[in-house]
C-alpha cells in the first residue's frame, strides 16, 4: 500500500487542500487528491452543493471511497469511471523525480435530473433532505472544464505543480536537513572529545544521516604517504585489513585528496578499485569519496558506500564535503588542544626547573673581610645558560664563579647544573686553580658534545680580601679599575669542554683600596638597541666609572640600569649577569 505521507510530508495537507479548493472554485469541479490505491489523502472539495450534499452523507461517502479506488485502477482506461448518479471520474498521477506519488482525482457533471420525482429519489437514496436538494439542483451551475481532453490537461496541469511544489519542498526540507545535521555535528565535534571519538562519532552520523550502508575515515600519514584508516562503521575488519592503501597508488583517494569528489557505480567492476573481490565480498556497490580538507589543505578522505546501485546528487555530494570539512576542522583542533595540554604541563615543568635553577644561584653576595662583594642575573627566559657562585673554601678563602654555557633554554640549564655541580665538587680539593678548571674541563668534555661548552671565569679571594687569583676560561675578561687604569683579567685558557687535555694558566692580581673588578656574561656587551647598536665594551667601562663610588652591588646594580635604558623596549636574546668586586 503506497505511503500518503511521501506527498504530504514537505508540503503539507493544509497546502493540499488550499491548492485544490482553488482549483475546484476555478473549474466547478470536485477535486481529491488520493494514493495510489485508491485512499483519500485529502478531503474532497466539492465541485457543487449539489454533489456536496450527497457526497457528505453516509452512503455517499462510501460510494465515493468505492469510486476512487475504481478510478484509480481504471486511470489508463479509456472509459472514466462513475460516481454519485452522474458524476464522471478523471484519475491523473502526480509525478516527481520520476516516481507516482499520488493521484489527482477530477469529478465532473454535465447536467442534474429535471424532474422533481428522480431528484426526491435520489434523495431517498441517499438519505438527504429532498427539500434541500432540489434547491442545490435548480442552483446548479455545470463544470466549465470542457471536454474531456480539456479537463484532462487541467488536471494534468495541477498534478505538474502539485509535484513542482513537491520537488521544490523536497528540496528544500533535504537542505535544512543538511544543515541542520551539519551544524549539530559541529557543535558536537567542538566540544570536549577526544580524537578518537569525534572520528567515531562522525562516520556513525553521516550512514545515519546519508542512509548510506557504511562510512569510513582515513587519514594521511604524511611520512610515509599511507592512508590509514581512523574510523568506521558498518564495515568488516577482513574488508579494513585487506591491504595497505597508499595514496600514490591509488586513482580514487589521490584524485578526492587533490579536492575532486569521486564517485563509484559498481566497486566490484570498477577497475580503479584495488580489491574488487573485497568489495563484492562485503556487498558493497557504489560509493563517493571526498577530501578531509581544513582551509584547502587536505589531511585525509572520507568515504560513503551503498549496498544498491545509487547515483550520488550534487546535495549528497555538498553534504558530505561539508561533514569532511567539519571533520577536518575538529580534527586539526583536537591535536592543537592536545598539543597545547602537552605545552602546558611543559611548561610548568620548565617553571618549576626553573625555580630551582634560581635557587642554585645565591640569592646575594656573602660578606668577606676586605671586600665588598655585589651580583645581579637577569634571565631571559625560565631558564637560562649563565650562573655565577659564591663558594666557602676549607682554607678559609672564597671561590667566585661566573660561567656563561652556549644556547638557551633547557639543555643550557642542565649543562649549567653540570658545571656548577662539578666546581663545586673539585674546589674545596685543591689551592691549585688551575687544576680545578681542568678537571671541571675534562669532565665536561666527557659528557657532553663538541658543540656543548662554556666560557668560565674563577677566581679565589684570600682571607683578608688583598689578593685575587684567577683563570679565565674563554670568558669575556673582567675589568679591573685602579684608579684610571684598566686591567683585563685573560690569563687562562680555551673555553671549557671542547679540548680534554687542554692547559690553563693563572693570574694573580694584589688589590688596593678602591680598587674595582667587575665580571659580566656577554649578554651585557651584546645588548641590543632598537637601532641594532651593541651595548659593547665600551659604555661598559664608562658604565663602571660613573659608578665605582657606589657599594659592589648598588655598582652591579647600576650597571643593569645602564644597559636597560640603552636597551630600551628591544627584545633580547641572552641573560645578563654581573658579579662586582671592590676593595674596601
Amino acid at each position: 500500500m503506497s505511503n500518503p505521507r511521501r506527498l504530504t510530508d514537505p508540503i503539507g495537507l493544509d497546502v493540499l487542500e488550499e491548492m485544490q479548493e482553488r482549483f475546484a472554485a476555478l473549474g466547478r469541479m470536485t477535486v481529491c487528491i488520493c494514493t495510489l490505491d485508491g485512499v483519500a489523502i485529502t478531503q474532497p472539495t466539492w465541485g457543487s452543493l449539489f454533489s456536496k450534499l450527497i457526497g457528505t452523507s453516509a452512503i455517499g461517502d462510501r460510494a465515493w471511497q468505492e469510486a476512487l479506488q475504481e478510478c484509480t485502477i481504471r486511470s489508463d482506461s479509456s472509459a472514466p469511471a462513475t460516481c454519485h448518479e452522474g458524476m464522471t471520474l478523471h484519475a491523473t498521477p502526480i509525478i516527481a523525480d520520476e516516481q507516482a506519488l499520488a493521484m489527482l482525482v477530477i469529478g465532473t457533471r454535465s447536467e442534474l435530473p429535471s424532474s422533481s420525482k428522480e431528484i426526491r429519489r435520489i434523495a431517498d437514496m441517499y438519505k438527504v433532505n429532498p427539500d434541500e436538494l432540489e434547491s442545490a439542483a435548480k442552483a446548479f451551475n455545470p463544470a466549465s472544464g470542457g471536454t474531456r481532453e480539456d479537463i484532462l490537461r487541467f488536471a494534468e496541469t495541477l498534478a505538474h505543480i502539485i509535484a513542482t511544489i513537491h520537488t521544490q519542498a523536497s528540496r528544500i526540507t533535504r537542505q535544512l536537513a543538511d544543515l541542520r545535521t551539519v551544524h549539530e555535528l559541529s557543535q558536537l565535534l567542538a566540544g570536549s572529545l577526544d580524537l578518537q571519538e569525534i572520528l567515531d562519532v562522525t562516520v556513525r552520523r553521516v550512514v545515519e544521516v546519508m542512509e548510506v550502508k557504511a562510512c569510513a575515515i582515513r587519514l594521511l600519514n604524511f611520512e610515509n604517504g599511507e592512508l590509514v584508516i581512523k574510523a568506521v562503521h558498518n564495515l568488516s575488519d577482513e574488508y579494513l585489513n585487506k591491504g595497505a592503501v597508499l595514496l600514490r597508488d591509488n586513482i580514487i583517494d589521490a584524485k578526492a585528496f587533490a579536492g575532486e569528489a569521486v564517485t563509484i557505480e559498481d566497486a566490484a567492476n570498477d577497475p580503479r578499485i584495488r580489491y574488487p573481490q573485497n568489495a563484492r565480498r562485503e556487498g558493497i556497490v557504489s560509493g563517493l569519496c571526498v577530501p578531509v580538507a581544513y582551509r584547502g589543505e587536505a589531511i585525509g578522505v572520507i568515504r560513503v558506500y551503498t549496498s544498491r546501485r545509487h547515483v550520488f546528487t550534487e546535495p549528497e555530494e555538498s553534504l558530505l564535503r561539508s561533514i569532511g570539512s567539519q571533520a577536518a576542522a575538529a580534527i586539526i583542533h583536537g591535536r592543537l588542544r592536545s598539543e597545547r595540554t602537552q605545552s602546558e604541563r611543559i611548561e610548568r615543568q620548565v617553571a618549576t626547573a626553573g625555580e630551582i635553577q634560581r635557587r642554585m644561584l645565591p640569592l646575594r653576595a656573602p660578606e668577606w673581610t676586605g671586600v665588598q662583594l655585589g651580583c645581579v642575573y637577569d634571565p631571559t627566559l625560565l631558564l637560562g645558560g649563565d650562573f655565577y657562585d659564591f663558594i666557602e673554601l676549607p682554607d678559609g678563602q672564597l671561590g667566585v664563579c661566573i660561567a656563561d654555557v652556549v644556547g638557551k633554554g633547557v639543555p643550557a640549564a642542565l649543562l649549567m647544573a653540570s658545571i656548577r655541580s662539578t666546581l663545586r665538587a673539585y674546589a674545596p680539593t685543591s689551592d691549585d686553580i688551575t687544576r680545578i678548571v681542568r678537571q671541571t674541563n675534562r669532565d665536561l668534555c666527557r659528557d657532553t658534545l663538541v658543540s656543548e661548552f662554556a666560557t668560565l671565569f674563577y677566581c679565589v679571594l684570600s682571607h683578608d680580601g688583598r689578593r685575587l687569583v684567577y683563570c679565565n676560561a674563554g670568558h669575556p675578561p673582567p675589568i679591573l679599575l685602579r684608579g684610571d687604569d684598566v686591567c683585563l683579567l685573560d690569563e687562562g685558557g680555551l673555553v671549557i669542554g671542547i679540548e680534554p687535555t687542554e692547559n690553563f694558566d693563572q693570574g694573580v692580581i694584589d688589590l688596593n683600596v678602591g680598587d674595582v673588578v667587575v665580571m659580566v656574561t656577554d649578554g651585557v656587551t651584546e645588548a641590543m638597541s632598537f637601532s641594532d647598536e651593541a651595548y659593547g665594551d665600551g659604555r661598559l667601562l664608562a658604565s663602571v666609572r660613573q659608578h665605582r663610588a657606589l657599594s659592589a652591588d648598588q655598582m652591579a646594580q647600576q650597571i643593569l640600569w645602564d644597559v636597560r635604558r640603552f636597551v630600551g623596549l628591544a627584545e633580547q636574546s641572552d641573560d645578563i649577569t654581573v658579579v662586582t668586586i671592590k676593595a674596601v
